[in-house]
Protein backbone atom coordinates (compact mmCIF):
# COMPACT_ATOMS: atom_id res chain seq x y z
CA UNK A 1 0.00 0.00 0.00
CA UNK A 2 1.21 2.97 -1.05
CA UNK A 3 2.85 5.62 2.12
CA UNK A 4 0.65 8.88 1.43
CA UNK A 5 -2.29 8.98 4.14
CA UNK A 6 -0.58 6.85 6.25
CA UNK A 7 -1.97 8.75 9.04
CA UNK A 8 -5.52 7.92 7.09
CA UNK A 9 -5.13 4.73 7.56
CA UNK A 10 -4.61 1.92 10.58
CA UNK A 11 -4.12 -1.43 11.63
CA UNK A 12 -6.43 -3.72 13.81
CA UNK A 13 -5.23 -6.67 16.54
CA UNK A 14 -5.64 -9.07 12.98
CA UNK A 15 -3.56 -6.70 10.90
CA UNK A 16 -6.31 -5.45 8.99
CA UNK A 17 -5.78 -1.86 7.20
CA UNK A 18 -9.08 0.13 8.79
CA UNK A 19 -10.71 3.32 8.75
CA UNK A 20 -12.94 5.30 11.07
CA UNK A 21 -16.07 6.29 9.17
CA UNK A 22 -15.68 10.22 9.39
CA UNK A 23 -11.88 9.87 7.78
CA UNK A 24 -13.92 7.61 5.22
CA UNK A 25 -15.94 10.57 4.04
CA UNK A 26 -13.77 13.43 4.48
CA UNK A 27 -10.91 11.65 2.18
CA UNK A 28 -12.90 8.89 0.39
CA UNK A 29 -10.96 10.06 -3.13
CA UNK A 30 -7.44 9.83 -1.46
CA UNK A 31 -8.65 6.10 0.42
CA UNK A 32 -9.37 5.25 -3.83
CA UNK A 33 -6.43 5.87 -5.30
CA UNK A 34 -4.50 4.37 -1.93
CA UNK A 35 -6.06 0.74 -1.83
CA UNK A 36 -4.96 -1.54 -4.43
CA UNK A 37 -6.43 -4.92 -3.79
CA UNK A 38 -6.34 -4.88 -0.52
CA UNK A 39 -9.71 -4.29 1.49
CA UNK A 40 -10.21 -1.94 4.01
CA UNK A 41 -12.36 -1.87 6.64
CA UNK A 42 -14.28 1.03 7.41
CA UNK A 43 -15.42 1.87 11.38
CA UNK A 44 -17.85 3.12 12.79
CA UNK A 45 -17.12 3.77 16.81
CA UNK A 46 -14.46 0.75 16.41
CA UNK A 47 -16.55 -1.70 14.79
CA UNK A 48 -16.10 -2.76 11.51
CA UNK A 49 -19.46 -1.91 9.20
CA UNK A 50 -18.39 -1.94 5.12
CA UNK A 51 -15.41 -2.72 3.02
CA UNK A 52 -13.88 -0.93 0.18
CA UNK A 53 -11.82 -2.98 -2.26
CA UNK A 54 -11.50 -2.66 -5.41
CA UNK A 55 -14.06 -4.08 -8.19
CA UNK A 56 -10.96 -6.69 -9.17
CA UNK A 57 -10.36 -7.95 -5.87
CA UNK A 58 -14.22 -8.43 -5.50
CA UNK A 59 -14.58 -10.07 -8.70
CA UNK A 60 -11.46 -12.46 -7.65
CA UNK A 61 -13.52 -13.25 -4.02
CA UNK A 62 -16.58 -14.02 -5.60
CA UNK A 63 -14.96 -16.10 -8.39
CA UNK A 64 -12.90 -18.00 -6.03
CA UNK A 65 -15.73 -18.90 -3.72
CA UNK A 66 -18.04 -19.94 -6.12
CA UNK A 67 -15.46 -22.26 -7.13
CA UNK A 68 -16.14 -25.98 -5.86
CA UNK A 69 -19.25 -24.59 -4.09
CA UNK A 70 -22.30 -27.16 -4.58
CA UNK A 71 -26.05 -26.24 -5.06
CA UNK A 72 -27.03 -24.67 -1.65
CA UNK A 73 -30.24 -26.17 -2.09
CA UNK A 74 -29.28 -29.60 -2.19
CA UNK A 75 -31.55 -32.68 -2.61
CA UNK A 76 -32.32 -34.53 0.15
CA UNK A 77 -31.42 -38.23 0.05
CA UNK A 78 -34.15 -40.62 -1.11
CA UNK A 79 -35.46 -43.32 1.04
CA UNK A 80 -33.42 -45.76 -0.84
CA UNK A 81 -30.11 -44.20 -0.24
CA UNK A 82 -31.00 -44.10 3.51
CA UNK A 83 -31.75 -48.01 3.38
CA UNK A 84 -28.93 -48.40 1.08
CA UNK A 85 -26.43 -47.00 3.91
CA UNK A 86 -27.33 -49.90 6.63
CA UNK A 87 -25.87 -53.13 7.02
CA UNK A 88 -29.31 -54.87 7.73
CA UNK A 89 -31.76 -55.54 5.66
CA UNK A 90 -33.91 -52.68 5.33
CA UNK A 91 -38.01 -52.84 3.22
CA UNK A 92 -39.72 -50.13 3.35
CA UNK A 93 -43.72 -50.53 2.22
CA UNK A 94 -46.76 -48.20 1.96
CA UNK A 95 -49.82 -49.17 3.89
CA UNK A 96 -51.06 -50.47 0.68
CA UNK A 97 -48.06 -53.45 1.23
CA UNK A 98 -46.02 -51.65 -2.10
CA UNK A 99 -42.55 -51.55 -1.71
CA UNK A 100 -40.88 -47.79 -1.34
CA UNK A 101 -37.67 -48.94 -1.21
CA UNK A 102 -35.41 -52.16 -0.34
CA UNK A 103 -31.69 -52.19 0.45
CA UNK A 104 -28.78 -54.25 -1.25
CA UNK A 105 -28.81 -56.33 1.86
CA UNK A 106 -32.91 -57.03 1.74
CA UNK A 107 -32.71 -57.90 -2.08
CA UNK A 108 -29.75 -60.29 -1.31
CA UNK A 109 -32.01 -61.53 2.00
CA UNK A 110 -34.72 -62.32 -0.04
CA UNK A 111 -33.10 -63.95 -3.81
CA UNK A 112 -33.80 -60.72 -5.67
CA UNK A 113 -32.01 -59.26 -8.07
CA UNK A 114 -31.50 -55.52 -7.15
CA UNK A 115 -34.35 -53.07 -7.68
CA UNK A 116 -36.28 -56.01 -8.54
CA UNK A 117 -38.77 -55.62 -5.49
CA UNK A 118 -39.26 -51.36 -5.75
CA UNK A 119 -43.19 -50.71 -6.70
CA UNK A 120 -44.30 -54.40 -5.81
CA UNK A 121 -46.66 -55.50 -3.68
CA UNK A 122 -43.96 -57.20 -1.21
CA UNK A 123 -46.46 -60.06 0.34
CA UNK A 124 -47.78 -60.86 -3.79
CA UNK A 125 -44.39 -60.99 -5.50
CA UNK A 126 -43.08 -62.70 -2.73
CA UNK A 127 -45.27 -66.01 -2.19
CA UNK A 128 -43.12 -67.20 0.29
CA UNK A 129 -43.65 -64.42 3.18
CA UNK A 130 -47.56 -65.07 2.16
CA UNK A 131 -49.10 -65.81 5.24
CA UNK A 132 -45.75 -65.99 7.40
CA UNK A 133 -45.54 -64.04 11.42
CA UNK A 134 -44.11 -61.29 8.90
CA UNK A 135 -46.81 -60.42 6.96
CA UNK A 136 -49.04 -60.54 10.53
CA UNK A 137 -47.18 -58.34 11.65
CA UNK A 138 -46.96 -56.28 9.30
CA UNK A 139 -50.62 -56.27 8.91
CA UNK A 140 -50.98 -55.38 12.69
CA UNK A 141 -48.72 -52.29 12.45
CA UNK A 142 -51.15 -50.50 10.05
CA UNK A 143 -53.91 -51.52 11.69
CA UNK A 144 -52.58 -50.50 15.21
CA UNK A 145 -49.33 -48.40 14.77
CA UNK A 146 -47.55 -50.55 17.14
CA UNK A 147 -44.10 -51.60 16.31
CA UNK A 148 -43.63 -55.63 16.59
CA UNK A 149 -40.47 -57.70 16.87
CA UNK A 150 -40.10 -61.41 16.40
CA UNK A 151 -37.24 -63.50 15.78
CA UNK A 152 -37.98 -66.89 13.88
CA UNK A 153 -36.47 -69.46 11.20
CA UNK A 154 -35.42 -67.48 8.10
CA UNK A 155 -37.67 -68.54 5.27
CA UNK A 156 -35.11 -68.53 2.54
CA UNK A 157 -31.87 -69.99 4.08
CA UNK A 158 -32.59 -73.34 6.11
CA UNK A 159 -31.10 -73.72 9.39
CA UNK A 160 -30.51 -69.81 9.85
CA UNK A 161 -32.17 -67.54 12.18
CA UNK A 162 -33.73 -63.99 11.54
CA UNK A 163 -34.99 -60.89 13.62
CA UNK A 164 -37.51 -59.18 12.14
CA UNK A 165 -38.17 -55.75 13.73
CA UNK A 166 -41.53 -53.94 12.01
CA UNK A 167 -42.16 -50.18 12.71
CA UNK A 168 -44.79 -47.96 11.36
CA UNK A 169 -44.84 -44.50 10.48
CA UNK A 170 -47.02 -41.47 9.14
CA UNK A 171 -47.35 -42.90 5.66
CA UNK A 172 -45.10 -46.16 5.55
CA UNK A 173 -43.95 -49.43 7.29
CA UNK A 174 -40.19 -50.32 7.96
CA UNK A 175 -38.74 -53.59 7.76
CA UNK A 176 -35.85 -54.26 9.16
CA UNK A 177 -34.75 -57.93 8.67
CA UNK A 178 -31.09 -58.58 10.44
CA UNK A 179 -29.74 -62.16 10.59
CA UNK A 180 -28.69 -63.85 13.91
CA UNK A 181 -27.71 -67.26 12.94
CA UNK A 182 -24.64 -66.79 14.88
CA UNK A 183 -26.14 -65.29 18.24
CA UNK A 184 -28.37 -68.34 18.14
CA UNK A 185 -25.60 -70.37 18.12
CA UNK A 186 -23.67 -69.24 20.90
CA UNK A 187 -27.22 -68.69 22.71
CA UNK A 188 -27.51 -72.32 22.32
CA UNK A 189 -24.12 -73.45 23.09
CA UNK A 190 -24.15 -71.11 25.92
CA UNK A 191 -27.12 -73.26 27.22
CA UNK A 192 -25.15 -76.21 26.35
CA UNK A 193 -22.17 -75.69 28.42
CA UNK A 194 -24.70 -74.19 31.56
CA UNK A 195 -26.56 -78.12 31.92
CA UNK A 196 -22.73 -79.40 31.56
CA UNK A 197 -22.37 -77.25 34.56
CA UNK A 198 -25.36 -77.99 36.74
CA UNK A 199 -24.86 -82.08 35.24
CA UNK A 200 -21.25 -81.99 37.12
CA UNK A 201 -22.56 -79.93 40.45
CA UNK A 202 -24.83 -82.83 41.35
CA UNK A 203 -22.81 -85.17 39.96
CA UNK A 204 -20.78 -86.46 43.33
CA UNK A 205 -17.86 -87.83 41.57
CA UNK A 206 -16.36 -84.99 39.38
CA UNK A 207 -14.90 -81.74 40.87
CA UNK A 208 -15.22 -78.64 38.89
CA UNK A 209 -12.23 -75.94 38.94
CA UNK A 210 -12.14 -72.76 36.67
CA UNK A 211 -8.84 -70.58 36.63
CA UNK A 212 -7.71 -67.24 35.43
CA UNK A 213 -3.96 -67.07 33.45
CA UNK A 214 -2.22 -66.70 36.79
CA UNK A 215 -3.17 -70.43 37.62
CA UNK A 216 -5.34 -69.16 40.46
CA UNK A 217 -8.95 -70.35 41.16
CA UNK A 218 -11.97 -68.38 39.91
CA UNK A 219 -14.74 -70.48 40.87
CA UNK A 220 -15.35 -73.63 42.09
CA UNK A 221 -17.87 -76.21 42.84
CA UNK A 222 -19.64 -78.52 45.70
CA UNK A 223 -17.78 -81.47 44.73
CA UNK A 224 -14.50 -80.13 44.26
CA UNK A 225 -14.80 -78.13 47.81
CA UNK A 226 -15.77 -81.37 49.38
CA UNK A 227 -12.31 -83.42 47.99
CA UNK A 228 -10.38 -80.94 49.91
CA UNK A 229 -12.15 -79.89 53.29
CA UNK A 230 -12.70 -75.93 52.00
CA UNK A 231 -15.11 -73.99 51.43
CA UNK A 232 -15.59 -72.18 48.45
CA UNK A 233 -14.58 -68.55 50.23
CA UNK A 234 -11.71 -69.63 51.43
CA UNK A 235 -10.38 -71.24 47.65
CA UNK A 236 -11.26 -68.16 45.88
CA UNK A 237 -8.05 -66.62 44.57
CA UNK A 238 -5.63 -69.41 45.85
CA UNK A 239 -3.10 -70.94 43.30
CA UNK A 240 -4.18 -74.35 42.16
CA UNK A 241 -0.82 -75.90 42.57
CA UNK A 242 -0.87 -74.97 46.22
CA UNK A 243 -3.39 -77.59 47.00
CA UNK A 244 -1.19 -80.25 45.01
CA UNK A 245 1.22 -81.96 46.96
CA UNK A 246 4.31 -81.62 46.42
CA UNK A 247 5.31 -84.82 44.76
CA UNK A 248 3.33 -84.55 42.02
CA UNK A 249 3.25 -80.30 41.68
CA UNK A 250 5.81 -79.73 38.85
CA UNK A 251 3.71 -81.99 36.98
CA UNK A 252 0.95 -80.57 37.47
CA UNK A 253 2.41 -77.02 36.99
CA UNK A 254 4.17 -78.63 33.76
CA UNK A 255 0.76 -79.63 32.76
CA UNK A 256 -1.11 -76.47 33.17
CA UNK A 257 1.81 -74.12 31.57
CA UNK A 258 1.29 -76.23 28.57
CA UNK A 259 -3.08 -75.66 28.31
CA UNK A 260 -2.07 -71.77 29.13
CA UNK A 261 0.70 -71.94 25.95
CA UNK A 262 -1.71 -72.79 23.69
CA UNK A 263 -0.78 -76.41 23.54
CA UNK A 264 -4.14 -78.41 24.08
CA UNK A 265 -5.76 -80.00 26.77
CA UNK A 266 -3.73 -82.28 29.15
CA UNK A 267 -4.96 -85.26 31.56
CA UNK A 268 -2.28 -86.44 34.12
CA UNK A 269 -2.67 -88.39 37.51
CA UNK A 270 -2.41 -86.48 40.88
CA UNK A 271 -3.66 -85.84 44.02
CA UNK A 272 -5.14 -83.53 45.90
CA UNK A 273 -4.03 -81.68 49.42
CA UNK A 274 -7.29 -81.81 52.23
CA UNK A 275 -7.87 -79.59 54.81
CA UNK A 276 -7.71 -82.69 57.17
CA UNK A 277 -4.23 -83.40 56.02
CA UNK A 278 -5.10 -86.64 53.48
CA UNK A 279 -3.90 -86.69 50.33
CA UNK A 280 -7.08 -87.54 47.56
CA UNK A 281 -5.48 -89.41 44.69
CA UNK A 282 -7.76 -87.82 41.54
CA UNK A 283 -7.42 -87.61 37.69
CA UNK A 284 -7.05 -84.23 36.43
CA UNK A 285 -7.80 -83.11 32.97
CA UNK A 286 -6.84 -79.72 31.96
CA UNK A 287 -8.39 -77.65 29.75
CA UNK A 288 -8.10 -73.71 27.97
CA UNK A 289 -10.71 -71.66 28.46
CA UNK A 290 -10.81 -68.56 25.48
CA UNK A 291 -12.94 -65.86 25.11
CA UNK A 292 -13.44 -63.22 22.53
CA UNK A 293 -10.13 -61.57 23.80
CA UNK A 294 -8.07 -64.83 23.76
CA UNK A 295 -6.90 -67.01 26.98
CA UNK A 296 -8.97 -66.39 29.67
CA UNK A 297 -7.37 -69.32 32.18
CA UNK A 298 -8.54 -72.75 31.85
CA UNK A 299 -10.95 -75.62 33.41
CA UNK A 300 -9.75 -78.38 35.48
CA UNK A 301 -11.84 -81.43 36.02
CA UNK A 302 -11.30 -83.62 38.57
CA UNK A 303 -12.35 -87.21 39.54
CA UNK A 304 -11.38 -90.03 41.93
CA UNK A 305 -8.97 -92.34 41.53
Amino acid sequence: MPGQGGDVIMRNESDQPTVSSADFARRFGQLRQMQDDEAIFVTHHGRATHVLTTVRHYTALKDGGAEGRSDPVAAPPSLQDFANCLTIGVVMIDYDMRVLAANHVAHAQLDRQEGELVGQRIFETIPALRGSLVETYARRAVASREPSSAEIPSLFRRDNWIRVDIHPFVSHITILVHDITEDMKRHRLADARQSLREAIAVHDGIGYVCLNTRGHIERVEPTFCEMVRLSDERLHHVAMADLVPVAHRVAFREALDQVLSGEGARTIDSALLSNDGAAVAVRVTIAELRGIYGNEGAIVLLTRR
